[in-house]
């Protein structure tokens, strides 16, 4: 890692106008965006589906960190919408980077995408309108990149101007829900971007993620771009960013993510409903986005509708209901939201999912299944006894 008293050094050696950046033959524009495994997946999602409904014919790209983010069942959905899926770890293989996270790969995406004009957007931002009339206002012809404005201005006590030798200056942070940039016009300042990134378990300590690196890098080089100066609208666990005449284009729900659970209304939000149905749309693909096995109604039958009771053994217990879909109704939490039985060899196991993959697997203690001893696989990896108190119907009893 880095240290305080070599980070200038290097910092100033990247951002050396003699030291060259290479870059393959671009051409086009295009979207992308950074969001994998089922909760940036839906969000994305999302994103996705109202940039078609507003209009946008511009090329997708969706980028995720491995095969298990964006399964097959994902990719085959996103098809249908003239989207393709890149996994940087693939593309790691022959463009390495030394860190590559999820802000990590906001630089990473944009420099190794296939497009010479780039317009990113996070996973949970909503367009308002049809982005592409972006391209070709006078600003980014001008500049070769636009930014927006965050709420907060970095200080002059903040150490990163000293370590980056930036001069002050007394002006918004980048709120990096949306970058637009000339790939080739701004290779420079992307790859010092980058080399930040590859090294954000120092830059990381002194700004927060990955949106001050664009900005240290930007000013730096030097390198122009262009900022509306209308500032952010709030809304709940919502910014909305505007063009540069004042008209909201985006709306980034960064503290009201999509969840594939209750969305909380944002009074303003536009086209909430829509959003909304796109996850109605979703929902019915929920076990094959996560992984989890195809739901065996017959296997299961012992415990449909069925109120059990779910005792971590020296921990807690509480009731739950496992419902005819294959999902935990009354009871369920992050860790339990998923059941099914499947058989391995000649024995049924029973398996609880959550939100991130498999929490407890379970074997039958009596002939007819009302009793259930296994163990969680995950944290305190505590032994688990499920057993059947009655019928759905008499949860209330």
């Amino acid at each position: 890692m880095l240290r305080e008293e070599n980070a200038k050094i290097e910092f100033e050696r990247m951002a050396d106008p003699c030291v060259c950046v290479s870059h393959r033959d671009l051409a086009g524009r295009g979207i992308i965006v950074c969001g994998g495994g089922l909760r940036y997946f839906t969000c994305a999602w999302v994103c996705i589906n109202i940039l078609r409904h507003r209009g946008c014919l511009l090329p997708i790209q969706l980028w995720h960190l491995g095969p298990s983010e964006v399964p097959n069942d994902a990719r085959k959905l996103l098809a249908a919408l003239n989207v393709e899926c890149v996994d940087a770890h693939e593309i790691r293989k022959e463009h390495s980077a030394r860190i590559l996270n999820g802000w990590e790969l906001k630089p990473y995406a944009m420099i190794h995408c296939r497009f010479r004009e780039v317009l990113l957007l996070d996973a949970d931002n909503v367009a308002v309108v049809d982005p592409t009339f972006l391209f070709d206002i006078p600003e980014y012809k001008r500049d070769g990149a636009v930014f927006w404005p965050d709420f907060n201005r970095l200080s002059l006590a903040r150490p990163i101007w000293e370590l980056t030798g930036v001069p002050y200056r007394d002006e918004p942070e980048f709120e990096t829900g949306q970058i637009l940039v000339d790939k080739v016009r701004c290779a420079k300042a992307l790859a010092l971007t980058m080399w930040m990134n590859e090294h954000s378990d120092f830059w990381y300590r002194y700004i927060h993620g990955d949106k001050e690196t664009f900005h240290m890098a930007w000013r730096k080089l030097e390198q122009p771009y262009a900022m509306p100066s209308r500032g952010i609208h709030r809304l709940s666990g919502t910014m909305c960013q505007h063009d540069f005449a004042g008209q909201r284009i985006f709306q980034h729900r960064n503290m009201k993510k999509w969840t594939l659970g209750k969305n909380p209304h944002v009074p303003g939000f536009e086209f909430e409903e829509i959003c909304v149905g796109f996850i109605e749309q979703l929902r019915p693909h929920v076990r094959e986005l996560r992984g989890i096995p195809t739901f065996d109604k017959e296997l299961s039958a012992a415990l449909l509708d069925r109120v059990v009771t779910y005792h971590r053994v020296g921990h807690d217990r509480r009731k739950m209901v496992m419902c005819a879909d294959g999902t935990i109704g009354l009871g369920q939490d992050r860790m339990e939201r998923f059941w099914g039985v499947r058989l391995e060899g000649d024995s049924r196991i029973l398996e609880i999912y959550g939100d991130d993959g498999i929490t407890a697997r379970l074997e039958p203690q009596t002939g007819d299944s009302t009793t259930w001893c296994g163990a969680w696989l995950v944290y305190e990896r505590m032994p688990l006894e499920i057993s059947v108190v009655s019928d759905a119907a008499a949860v209330s009893a």
